[in-house]
């Protein structure tokens, strides 16, 4: 029997976790969509959109048996909220979705009699092959972008059920040939509003009649409305940590992370200003985030800095993460980022390039708090895991060297953690500022999440640490040798038996995975030190990828 990816996440892992939509909040990491069946995912978008409106589903509350009765969902102020990210894959769902609530309602007439002829030679789906040609009727021409979609789409389904294993069998093929063949007629009118797939970064986007396509047209308008609102980055200052699919960096790679320009090499201030060079520099459109004028302009930064003058500048600090690196404002690499270049340029191949995790632990183990920068950062054993590109990416990227107690490379910032997904070919990857859970569920891997509560007595205060606890580096990594990140779909590449055994957790050695039990939960270290946080991951096994097509 099949089972339904949202099914199994709602039995399964929400009720391991006890989970309480009247107590607990949800935060999801991107690619929501896309990774089971069509029916999954709008069912995903139905649970999300419903609880955007502020419904409470009874069937998930395994600790509240009371409220379990009756088939109809609660509504009220006192359900916690869910929030997600979104994920390359549910970005190529609102493309789609955007482009078509463009294009449906679009209009078009045909005054040219050339344009209406109903039949055309062209070469037929055998002459990919050989050269055989057959004579196509092109029909009468449609009016609306609704009815040439609805068109297009019989057609293309009528080709599959005919033609299972030649051009039917591949959706972007038959709409390439198609395109072709309405060279000279109405329908090319229609066609060249249809957008292709590209190249470099969008070689994957505008794939005709894939999954992403379907989910596009068959969600609900609020299913839409859910999807829009989410976004590429959701930063919590109390805890000071944010949740990306992708990935973040701390500083713009193609300068010294302790130039000056660099969001963590110097203090916040209202007078901040990206320099505009840095965006004419850059390949690619930007986002545009206003300074965070709200927080500095009644805050002094001459003299001592209470604890509270110093949270607020650190939040700042923070926000200027996501303003002042130009990468960050780009959404291609907070969706796609897997590695960073040489040349600072991010790739989404994880064998390319330093991984951005461990340029952002190695810039955040340099951080000393707001006061005189010292060197009293211990050296990071990571580095003997690349070999050779250690020593250049202690260059680029500013990771910490350590060892040199007379080295000045201490920078005036404080620490901050970034949960993300994305990597399942790397698997868990638990590093001291950063936290990837991807652990390849799809795959028939695992499921893992990240469960933060309160200390017994504990209240959501802020937990900045006095300056002098900031030199302090109480991380105790694990040396493990790491793989290299496969493409995200060759789950079982040559380093795939590997990644499927064993997980990376700093602190402590690699956890097994393949004859672990169904469920484990793990302790591990989050966000400051001193914090009335207490952090644990949980896993569970998730059926073989085979059994996720749904019913």
């Amino acid at each position: 029997m099949s089972v339904n990816l949202t099914t199994f996440v709602h039995s399964n892992l929400l009720s391991t976790l006890s989970y309480d939509p009247y107590k607990d909040t949800l935060f999801l990491a991107g690619d929501l969509l896309a990774k089971s069946s069509e029916a999954g995912s709008l069912a995903i978008l139905d649970f999300l959109s419903q609880r955007q409106q502020g419904e409470c589903f009874p069937e998930i509350h395994p600790t509240r048996p009371e409220k379990a009765s009756g088939s109809v969902a609660r509504k009220g102020s006192d359900c916690k909220g869910v929030y997600a990210v979104r994920g390359n894959h549910d970005q190529m769902i609102v493309q789609w979705r955007a482009w078509r609530d463009w294009f449906e309602p679009l209009q078009l007439t045909f005054p040219s009699a050339n344009l209406h002829r109903g039949r055309f030679s062209v070469p037929s789906f055998p002459s990919v092959t050989n050269s055989q040609s057959a004579t196509h009727d092109v029909g009468p021409p449609v009016g609306t972008g609704s009815q040439f979609l609805a068109l297009i789409e019989s057609e293309w389904l009528r080709d599959r059920s005919t033609d299972p294993s030649g051009v039917g069998s591949d959706p972007q093929e038959w709409a390439d040939i198609a395109r072709k063949r309405a060279v000279g007629t109405w329908r090319a009118e229609w066609w060249k509003r249809i957008p292709q797939p590209g190249k470099g970064r969008a070689k994957k986007d505008w794939i005709m009649f894939g999954d992403h396509y379907w989910i596009a047209r068959d969600m609900k308008p609020e299913h839409a409305k859910f999807l829009f609102s989410m976004p590429l980055v959701i930063h919590v200052p109390s805890e000071h940590f944010f949740l990306v699919h992708g990935g973040l960096l701390p500083s713009d790679p193609r300068r010294p992370a302790d130039d000056k320009r660099q969001p963590l090499a110097h203090l916040p201030s209202s007078d901040d200003v990206m320099d505009e060079q840095d965006v004419d520099g850059y390949d690619y459109a930007l986002l545009k985030i206003d300074p965070p004028q709200d927080i500095l302009q009644d805050t002094g930064i001459t003299g001592n800095l209470t604890r509270h003058e110093i949270e607020e500048l650190r939040i700042a600090q923070e926000r200027s993460i996501l303003r002042d690196v130009p990468h960050n404002r780009d959404p291609w690499v907070v969706l796609n980022m897997r590695g960073v270049r040489k040349s600072g340029k991010v790739t989404r191949r994880g064998d390319k390039g330093t991984p951005w995790a461990k340029i952002w632990n190695g810039q955040m183990k340099r951080c000393n708090g707001f006061k005189k920068a010292r060197s009293d950062i211990d050296s990071d054993p990571e580095d003997a895991e690349y070999g050779d590109d250690a020593e250049r990416s202690i260059t680029r990227f500013g990771l910490s060297q350590g060892g040199d107690k007379d080295q000045d490379d201490a920078l005036p910032c404080y620490p901050s953690t970034v949960v993300y997904g994305h990597a399942a070919s790397r698997d868990l990857d638990v590093r001291r500022w950063t936290v990837g859970l991807d652990t390849g569920c799809l795959y028939g891997r695992r499921l893992t999440s990240l469960v933060l509560t309160r200390k017994a007595g504990g209240k959501p205060t802020r937990t900045t640490p006095p300056d002098d606890e900031e030199g302090e580096d109480d991380e105790d990594e694990s040396s493990d040798e790491e793989e290299d990140e496969l493409d995200e779909y060759a789950a079982d590449g040559p380093f795939g038996a590997v990644n499927s055994r064993f997980a990376r957790v700093a602190g402590g050695s690699a956890v097994s995975r393949t004859r672990g039990p169904k469920t484990w939960t793990r302790p591990i270290k989050f966000g400051d030190k001193g914090s009335d946080l207490e952090a644990r991951l949980v896993s569970i096994k998730c059926p073989k990828a085979g059994d996720f097509a749904g019913p």
